[in-house]
């Protein structure tokens, strides 16, 4: 996943996730190309994030559309 990140900015990155409620706290880490997200339980389903990092591309891309469309731009559940 980090991969596909690579190609924004850092900075783009951290003020997105800083964004949305839903997402905690995060931990972006370059050096080993890997982030940390801690996530509201109660507003992203558990299984989503499970799927998200699921083999299967397209299960993990049915995850992102689902977390997607779960979220506001608040990181509350609509």
């Amino acid at each position: 996943m980090l991969s596909q990140l690579a190609a924004f900015k850092t900075d783009a990155i951290e003020n997105t996730l800083g964004a949305i409620p839903a997402f905690k706290n995060y931990k972006l880490n370059s050096a080993t190309s890997s982030i940390v997200v801690e996530y509201d339980a109660t507003l992203i389903d558990p299984t989503w994030v499970d799927a998200f990092f699921s083999d299967s591309s397209d299960a993990a891309e049915q995850a992102c559309i689902s977390i997607a469309n779960s979220i506001n731009v608040n990181g509350v559940n609509q």
